[in-house]
């Protein structure tokens, strides 16, 4: 598991975990990463469309994304937009209301 890169957001989008695997991929520390929102990855020219996403899925408990391999572009902390697949998975509660979102990398 240290090798994954795991990031779990919250409702919100922000990140409540970022694993060891997720420092080596994107190249920010753990320290710099917890609290910030998914922006950190995100390049700039891709967030609106992340968010009415996110949002969406949120508000839905549904992604058709989920469970399968997405391929996206991310932003590295070298500023480098770099090209990430990783698969997403919603975490509910049991009335299907989202309480997390995590996706791990490859």
């Amino acid at each position: 598991m240290d090798d994954d890169a795991v990031v779990v957001a919250d409702r919100q989008g922000v990140i409540r975990l970022w694993s060891a695997g997720a420092e080596r991929m994107f190249g920010y520390p753990a320290s710099e990463s917890l609290g910030r929102t998914l922006d950190l990855i995100i390049p700039a020219e891709y967030r609106e469309a992340h968010w009415n996403g996110f949002r969406r899925a949120i508000a839905s408990g549904q992604t058709p994304a989920e469970g399968t391999v997405l391929s996206f572009p991310a932003q590295h902390s070298s500023g480098d937009v770099i090209e990430r697949s990783g698969r997403l998975t919603l975490i509910r509660r049991p009335r299907n209301d989202v309480i997390a979102a995590i996706m791990v990398f490859e």
